[in-house]
């Protein structure tokens, strides 16, 4: 069958609308008529099907891939569009929206195009004329024409607000125009971007128990355009946003679930989009959770079991350690982990990082006392000043540190790394030739003062020696003969 006269096909409209009008020029009637003239099924047709919808163009002589921009294949429990799943409520194909100032424009009532851009709920206004859509008076209609039924069209109600950048891009991904090449969200759905921008906006704008689907047209405008602001900035952009979500929650106790946490985006992302795939936010909350909550290892969060632990609750790090909760509450503030003012309930909501806390608790408990370390290192006690003061011999906590002047000790482990450092120094043997002498010595003798010795010493400057007998900074001899050869050469 050939139709003529034919009919432009608008790429804008659904196909739905264009078969309306189209049906109407030759029929005088509504799309059934024509629909079923063509011998396709119309349920077929209006749900999307691909049979349905390929007989339809090829009948009327219409490209198939340019129609197939124009469907919204309906199924069960989801949608389709252009080959990405959605869920219903995101794009529909019903005519439940529209813009007074475009159907005027398109003149006659069975002129009048539902543009396909209406049709998603994150759109509550015409970027074309800067007005705000107006709903059909029967919003269950496919058909515009029906929708709208013999009634006047309501009044432009204009806005003197800027297009919102989001609405800018989904014209450009509708009209297939490319995006820059930088852009992280060129391989995302449409609503994978769009529903984790409104998500995102709604929670700050309106706090963690907003619910999403009863803000006013206006509201979900402005809860996209802010979350789309952060969203297209990328991931790094979007960890922000969830500290400041975390920072605002209600929840103030440690055991507070990720729910209390970060609110319907959290709930949203566990249990609301099992259907369609909400795209990388889950995995950045993901992320987000396990380095801000003490989760323990076996537990799952959105889908994926957590192997390893990240942060501890003082509870499960006082059983990890083995230290009385009490003490260890003493401990992390000597160790400058809590402030020295802590109450009972402050070190109970505190978290402490597993990879950094554990190590240095347990060098904590083998430490070796400040008056300790010189025999320990066997050094005189200037000697150890002078190696603590040059940053050489460093304390556990460090000086700069909060709890650092008190109750200084040392890791035992970075003691004896020390120590090995000097085994490693040459075995000081009978049959080497020159005047050898302990570094304290050389250094009472004019070789210098210690600590700058010292240094030249590990720098190989200055040849230094392991005297078989003793350890630590007693056993380095150094040849006194050489160290004035080399002060006159210099």
């Amino acid at each position: 069958m050939t139709l003529w006269p034919s009919l432009p096909y608008d790429r804008e409209e659904t196909v739905l609308s264009y078969a309306d009008r189209l049906s109407m020029m030759h029929t005088g009637s509504g799309m059934e008529r024509l629909v079923r003239d063509l011998g396709i099924n119309i349920e077929h047709f209006t749900s999307g099907r691909e049979d349905a919808v390929s007989a339809f163009a090829e009948t009327i002589r219409l490209p198939l891939e340019d129609v197939k921009k124009g469907v919204i294949r309906v199924l069960q429990r989801r949608a389709s569009f252009r080959g990405e799943d959605i869920s219903k409520p995101f794009l529909s194909p019903r005519a439940a929206r529209y813009c007074p100032s475009c159907l005027a424009e398109d003149g006659q009532r069975a002129d009048r195009r539902f543009r396909l851009i209406w049709g998603f709920r994150h759109v509550v206004r015409c970027d074309r004329h800067s007005a705000w859509l107006i709903d059909t008076p029967c919003k269950n209609e496919t058909n515009l024409r029906l929708a709208i039924g013999p009634k006047t069209l309501g009044e432009t109600q204009t806005t003197s607000t800027e297009t919102p950048d989001y609405l800018s891009w989904l014209r450009v991904r509708l009209d297939g125009r490319s995006l820059p090449d930088n852009s992280w969200m060129a391989d995302q759905t449409l609503e994978q971007v769009l529903a984790a921008s409104e998500m995102l906006g709604a929670i700050l704008e309106h706090g963690h128990r907003v619910a999403v689907m009863k803000l006013s047209p206006e509201q979900t405008e402005e809860a996209t355009d802010i979350g789309f602001s952060i969203y297209s900035e990328g991931p790094e952009a979007i960890s922000e946003a969830l500290d400041a979500i975390r920072i605002t929650s209600p929840a103030t106790a440690v055991q507070a679930g990720a729910l209390a946490h970060y609110g319907q985006l959290y709930d949203w992302l566990h249990r609301r989009s099992n259907v369609i795939d909400p795209g990388p936010i889950r995995d950045i909350l993901r992320d987000h959770i396990i380095k801000n909550s003490a989760v323990e290892p076996g537990t799952k969060v959105l889908g994926v079991e957590i192997t390893e632990r990240k942060y501890h609750t003082i509870q499960s790090l006082s059983a990890e350690v083995d230290i009385p909760r009490v003490r260890l509450s003493r401990v992390l503030k000597r160790l400058g982990q809590l402030p020295e003012d802590a109450t009972e309930v402050d070190c109970g909501n505190a978290v402490f990082e597993a990879a950094k806390t554990v190590p240095m608790i347990e060098a904590f408990k083998s430490a070796v006392r400040l008056q300790d370390v010189p025999d320990y290192i066997g050094a005189t006690k200037g000697q150890f000043e002078a190696l603590y003061r040059m940053d050489i011999v460093k304390p556990l906590v460090p000086r700069t540190s909060r709890g650092s002047v008190r109750n200084v000790a040392f890791s035992q482990q970075h003691l004896d790394e020390f120590l090995q450092g000097l085994q490693e120094l040459p075995l000081l043997a009978d049959d080497i030739e020159g005047d050898f002498h302990p570094v304290a010595y050389a250094c009472q003798r004019g070789a210098g003062l210690f600590e700058d010795v010292f240094v030249d010493i590990q720098a190989g400057r200055i040849c230094g020696y392991r005297h078989p007998d003793k350890v630590g900074i007693r056993a380095v001899h150094v040849d006194l003969s050489s160290i004035s050869k080399l002060k006159k050469s210099a």
